[in-house]
């Protein structure tokens, strides 16, 4: 019990991080966004290609500050293993796994964001808007509902959810366990009246019948547990989530296409790079730090998610292999850990926004509208009067 409590508060700890670096951002992007739309009311062109780097970061500042937020009372809920109904378990366990593939998809749009801003240059502009940007953080966001619920739609998980969760799910995890020892006492049978008292909901469509399983006319007459005791079990994620389903749509989704994306933008840069070592060109200072962060990124997915993946292989794979229980619960963590690293990649440095705003004029944005003529005409005629050498 002790050790679940400690891991239970590693995790908040985690998650009220997430939310630190999260805020950290938003604050840095809206300083930095803040200086943009001046420029960009002055009539300059510099903020054209950072505006929707600035609502892509927004985002991914929201998601995470968000998801950490829900994370806390969740993690703690989750670890403690309780009986549950089966719908109110699939969302405790999907939340987090929906805020964990949108975030990724944040971070893949980020990066190609970036490397679009320095591939299309002056084309950028008309390609990448605010509006289609929005359309595909949308579709991606539709996309993660489709990824983290893809096990639970269209299928019934009655049959596997009610055996009790001791199944190929907790093989090799180190959880074993009767856990039907913590069910709450049931009649073997419903009473006649639960029988004729319930309403079929939706027969005819895809979910007919889910509001069905507990809903009743007369709601006084039965208690909670005997409303949901057809679908009633211990809420945890090993006990409800498959492992075919954690290794081809989790692995693939949030780990494999994540890193076939920042490998192939990474193998770009580097063969850019190599272009310009053989044109004998030094090669640009941008250049060189994508291609840093960009191997960082990569390391850092590799380091901190492939050993929960590799888990979750042997246990599709393998079933037969007992693994401690420490063992899961750190590549867990290790997984959970890496929610900090986009978050952390993508602010803006402090130096960088002292430098946005050191290098616009602070006099320019109090000037009303009717004195810009006469400012420029000023330094117009200052321009001739008094010519630079």
């Amino acid at each position: 019990m002790e050790v679940m409590w400690l891991y239970s508060l590693c995790e908040c700890i985690l998650s009220v991080s997430v939310i630190v670096v999260s805020v950290r951002l938003c604050m840095a992007v809206s300083g930095s966004n803040t200086v943009a739309d001046v420029e960009e009311r002055t009539g300059s062109a510099r903020p054209q290609p950072g505006s929707v780097s600035c609502c892509l970061r927004l985002c991914l500042g929201w998601v995470g500050a968000v998801g950490g937020a829900v994370g806390v009372p969740v993690t703690v809920f989750l670890n403690l293993r309780t009986p549950q109904c089966l719908y109110t378990c699939i969302t405790l366990v999907c939340c987090p796994l929906l805020v964990r593939q949108f975030t990724m998809f944040l971070l893949m749009l980020l990066t190609l964001d970036v490397h679009l801003q320095h591939r299309l240059a002056d084309r950028y502009s008309s390609v990448m808007t605010r509006q289609r940007a929005l359309c595909v953080v949308l579709l991606c966001w539709m996309g993660s509902v489709l990824s983290s619920f893809a096990q639970f739609i269209g299928s019934d998980v009655l049959d596997t959810w009610t055996s009790g969760g001791t199944g190929q799910g907790t093989a090799g995890l180190g959880l074993h366990g009767n856990w039907t020892t913590s069910l709450p006492h049931l009649t073997p049978s419903f009473p006649p009246k639960y029988h004729h008292g319930r309403k079929v909901i939706a027969k005819y469509l895809p979910y007919g019948g889910f509001l069905s399983k507990f809903y009743v006319e007369d709601m006084h007459n039965f208690t909670y547990a005997e409303i949901h005791s057809s679908h009633w079990a211990v809420c945890a994620p090993d006990a409800i989530l498959s492992p075919q389903f954690l290794v081809y749509v989790q692995g693939m989704s949030a780990f494999i296409l994540p890193l076939l994306c920042l490998l192939t933008i990474y193998l770009d840069l580097l063969c850019k790079s190599k272009k310009t070592s053989f044109s004998h060109a030094d090669p640009p200072k941008h250049d060189s730090c994508r291609i840093r962060s960009l191997a960082l990124s990569l390391s850092l997915l590799v380091l901190l998610c492939l050993p929960l993946h590799i888990i979750h292989a042997l246990v599709l794979f393998a079933p037969k292999t007992n693994l401690p229980a420490w063992v899961h619960a750190v590549a867990m963590f290790l997984f959970q850990l890496y929610s900090l690293v986009p978050q952390i990649l993508f602010t803006p440095p402090k130096e960088q926004v002292v430098e946005e705003q050191a290098s616009f004029p602070l006099s320019v944005p109090h000037l009303p509208p009717a004195a810009a003529p006469w400012f420029s005409a000023k330094h117009s005629l200052k321009a001739k009067v008094c010519p630079e050498v």
